[in-house]
C-alpha cells in the first residue's frame, strides 16, 4: 500500500463506486476505496502537478508528472497540460482532425449534453460522453440532472453547451464549495428536485435549434447521497482543507463529487461536509496512528 503520495481527490466509476485517488511515489495510481477506508495522513508543504492523463489507447489514465513540478494555481504544469492536449478543446472551432492526436479519438466519440441540478435553485450545463455520462455526473456532485440531446461529437456538443450558456443564461460551472454549502441547509423534498431540474432543462431546450431531437433521459445518481444527508444530518456542518500542514482524518460514510459526509472525530452525530477541493495536489503521509484531531478544515465557506 502507498504510504507517501499525491492527492488527487475522488474517484468514481459508472455505477457510483468512489473512491480516494493516490499517485505514489513511483508513478503508480492506487484506488482506496472511499467508504471503509479510515484515511488518517500529514499534509506537507507545496501543492504539485497531478501529471496528465492518457486518452490515445496507448496511454490511457493518470501518467505522472515527468518533473515532479509544483503549481501555484490549477493542477497541472504547462508542460503536462500541453501534453494532455484537452485544454485545446475547450476553445476549438474547427474540425476534429486539426485536434491533437492523444484526444482526437476521444473527442470524435457520441457525447451528450445535460442539465444538473445541485439544490437551492443552482444548475449548470454540461457534456459527458456516452462511455462515461454517470461518472461525469457523479464527479460533478449533481443531485439530479436531465440529458437533453445526444449529439455526435465532443465538439458538436460544446457548441449547443455555449448556445445554452448565451441565450438561456445558464452558466458551465459551479464553485465546489458552493456545492458543498448547499448541502448544509433543508432540502427540499426529492420531488421537488426533480421538478427544478425539469424545469431547468425545459428553459435550456428552448435556447437550441429546433430540429434537434431531445432524448430527456433522467439521471438520478445523487438520491442514495440524498437520503444519506437527509438521515444522518439534519443539519450537517461544512468543512474544507485550509491548505497548511498538518495532521487530518477522513472517516466517510458517502461523498459526492468532491463532499465527503465524514463522521465527527469528535464523536458528535452530525455528519461533517469535507470539501477536499484544496487538498488536491497536496503530498500527503498516510499514517494510521493517528486518532482524533482537530477539525480538518476551516468550518467557514461563506
Amino acid at each position: 500500500m502507498i504510504s507517501t503520495a499525491l492527492y488527487c481527490g475522488t474517484h468514481w466509476d459508472e455505477q457510483g463506486r468512489w473512491f480516494y485517488e493516490l499517485l505514489g511515489e513511483d508513478g503508480n495510481t492506487e484506488l482506496l476505496p472511499g467508504v471503509g477506508t479510515r484515511l488518517a495522513f500529514r499534509v506537507t508543504e507545496g501543492r504539485f502537478c497531478l501529471g496528465y492523463r492518457g486518452f490515445d489507447g496507448v496511454r490511457w489514465g493518470r501518467l505522472a508528472c515527468p518533473k515532479g513540478a509544483r503549481v501555484e494555481s490549477g493542477r497541472q504544469c504547462e508542460s503536462c497540460r500541453l501534453t494532455e492536449g484537452w485544454s485545446v478543446v475547450h476553445n476549438h472551432r474547427g474540425p476534429l482532425a486539426a485536434l491533437p492526436a492523444q484526444v482526437r479519438d476521444y473527442i470524435a466519440q457520441p457525447h451528450h449534453l445535460y442539465i444538473a441540478y445541485f439544490g437551492d435553485g443552482m444548475t449548470k450545463v454540461g457534456t459527458a460522453s456516452a462511455v462515461r455520462r454517470n461518472r461525469r455526473l457523479f464527479e460533478q456532485g449533481a443531485l439530479v440532472a436531465r440529458f437533453i440531446i445526444d449529439s455526435p461529437d465532443g465538439l458538436h456538443v460544446r457548441e449547443l453547451e455555449r448556445a445554452v450558456t448565451e441565450h438561456a443564461g445558464i452558466g458551465q460551472t459551479v464553485a465546489g464549495v458552493t456545492k458543498t454549502r448547499i448541502l448544509t441547509k433543508p432540502l427540499r423534498p426529492w420531488s421537488a428536485l426533480e421538478a427544478a431540474v425539469a424545469a431547468a432543462a425545459d428553459h435550456a431546450a428552448s435556447a437550441l435549434p429546433a430540429e434537434l431531437t431531445r432524448t430527456d433521459v433522467t439521471w438520478s445518481g445523487g438520491r442514495e447521497f440524498y437520503d444519506t444527508i437527509r438521515t444522518r444530518g439534519r443539519f450537517p456542518k461544512a468543512v474544507e482543507f485550509s491548505g497548511e500542514p498538518g495532521e487530518h482524518l477522513l472517516d466517510a460514510v458517502a461523498a459526492h463529487g468532491h463532499t465527503i459526509a465524514c463522521r465527527d472525530p469528535a464523536g458528535a452525530s452530525e455528519l461533517l461536509l469535507v470539501n477536499d477541493s484544496r487538498l488536491i495536489g497536496r503530498r500527503i503521509h498516510l499514517d494510521p496512528d493517528i486518532i482524533a484531531v482537530p477539525e480538518p478544515a476551516q468550518t467557514s465557506l461563506f
